[in-house]
């Protein structure tokens, strides 16, 4: 039909796309006001695309739409398919806004999709929502355990503070300095636009076993000072004098590791920047702290009820601490005993120290050189990819019959809890699908996400006309793979 009038499908495309369309037709100015005219060309119904004139054949003639073609209302041809455990589905993606709240955009999507089910449910209907996938649960878990770190380093922080000291009150004035050195820290934090995500609190975690240093090193002599006579205030101020010099130098060699991480160029530098930057700012306020409060503490909270590991304890804590923290001593003591022997014969011969020192810097350059490198470490995360690609031409039915064939070998294991399969993937390619897998959580398996893995590699060796690749979810989007090889050239064999 399209030769009988002289026509090309190009022709009425473009035809059809220029008449379809709402365009200004001008404007009329009336006193003040302005009056904008456009032509209505949206079309209403079939009839009106059916009816579109695409050319005038023999100049008089008119040629429609409905002369070279039909006009059908249907659907779009499929392009891709959706599967929850081999179960036919539609596929719905929730993405987050620019800074907006990873785990509050979670939250609300599950409450919606609580209250969405329960809407099919008073209707009687089979139709249902599952969440299959959540980028916040990774988010989540890692927060906690950063905060799990951060509670016991805490606890472990405070126990050997009050081993080594003997003293509850020395503990208690050091421990002080945890909780005023991280929450001081959110103060310098918030002023420099930080949040509180992964790296600031890892950053937090590292700190804590250093945050505590200075007011040891500050309380320690203060109690020296008053074993020695002096009035608890005077100690407290001749011997944060004695040692603040050491106390400063010791802070700012600690801020000059981790300050220059705040500032690495690249994707390290976007990833590392507020981690090295929240070390230095909880150490700031970790030296503000031993300076000010613990001198003040020890001065008046201290002041004639402090007692050192060699003092006699009364009372029922006494009974129940005095014998751990007397065994304790004694370690303690059996640890400087040896460490004096140690002492004396590195002193004694400087060069063979000195040479030893050097040999084990030497061998371990050398060990270093079979450390294997990567960017990011493999986790444990219970979540994997698997991308498939048929031969080229492959339709989406055949696609989707391998690939559902592949996906019910992986959930056969028992360490799978939940498989999505996209046939066609995000493209409409269809020969390409794409299986994303959840693990069951890692106490009910014996494998890690890295070793099921290699197990899934071997069992998708029969498949090898599907080119199955077994992959990471990177955690800047996507899958990551170790090395991607491009091969260029005209000769495709």
């Amino acid at each position: 039909k399209l030769a009988e009038y002289e026509l090309s499908a190009t022709a009425v495309v473009q035809k059809l796309a220029s008449t379809g369309i709402t365009i200004p037709a001008g404007k009329v100015n009336e006193g003040k006001s302005e009056t904008t005219f456009r032509t209505i060309g949206e079309y209403e119904n079939i009839e009106d695309i059916g009816s579109t004139v695409v050319s005038f054949f023999g100049n008089d003639i008119p040629v429609t739409i409905n002369d070279v073609g039909k006009v059908r209302d249907t659907v779009k041809d499929e392009t891709s398919r959706a599967y929850s455990n081999g179960v036919r589905m539609v596929f719905l993606l929730v993405y987050r806004q620019s800074k907006a709240n990873t785990i509050a955009v979670s939250d609300a999507v599950k409450k919606r999709v609580e209250e969405i089910n329960a809407e099919f449910k008073a209707q009687n209907s089979d139709a249902k929502f599952l969440v299959l996938h959540d980028d916040s649960k990774m988010i989540r878990a890692n927060v906690d355990d950063v905060n799990e770190a951060i509670i016991i380093g805490i606890i472990l922080t405070v126990v050997v503070v009050y081993f080594f000291l003997g003293s509850g009150r020395s503990t208690l004035i050091t421990g002080l300095s945890l909780p005023t050195s991280l929450i001081g820290a959110f103060f310098l934090m918030s002023l420099a636009g930080f949040t509180i995500n992964l790296m600031t609190l890892l950053a937090l975690s590292i700190a804590v076993g250093l945050l505590i240093d200075d007011a040891i090193v500050v309380r320690e002599n203060i109690f020296r000072h008053v074993e020695m006579g002096k009035h608890p205030i005077k100690a407290a101020s001749d011997g944060t004098k004695e040692v603040l010099l050491a106390v400063i130098a010791t802070t700012f060699a600690i801020i000059s590791v981790f300050a220059p991480i705040g500032f690495l160029k690249g994707i390290v530098g976007q990833m590392f920047r507020q981690f090295g930057l929240s070390v230095c700012f909880a150490m700031l306020i970790s030296l503000f702290d031993a300076i000010t409060t613990a001198p003040m503490l020890s001065a008046y909270f201290a002041a004639g009820g402090d007692h050192g590991p060699h003092k006699t304890r009364k009372g029922i804590w006494g009974k129940i601490m005095g014998p751990p923290l007397a065994a304790f001593d004694r370690f303690q003591t059996w640890l400087e005993n040896i460490y004096e022997r140690v002492l004396h014969i590195v002193l004694r011969f400087p060069l063979t120290t000195l040479g030893l020192a050097l040999g084990i810097f030497i061998f371990s350059l050398f060990v270093a050189r079979y450390i294997p490198m990567t960017f990011v470490p493999p986790s444990d995360t219970g979540e994997f990819l698997v991308r498939l690609e048929t031969p080229p031409g492959t339709n989406l039915e055949e696609t989707s019959r391998i690939s559902l064939e592949i996906d019910e070998v992986i959930r056969n294991n028992k360490e799978v809890k939940n498989s999505t399969l996209i046939v066609g993937g995000f493209t409409g390619e269809s020969n390409k699908s794409m299986i994303f897998i959840e693990l069951v959580p890692s106490d009910q398996r014996s494998v890690n996400t890295t070793q099921f893995k290699d197990i899934v590699r071997e069992q998708l060796k029969e498949f090898p006309h599907a080119s199955p690749i077994v992959t990471d979810i990177g955690m800047f989007g996507g899958s990551q793979r170790a090395f991607t090889v491009n091969i260029l050239g005209n000769d495709l064999q």
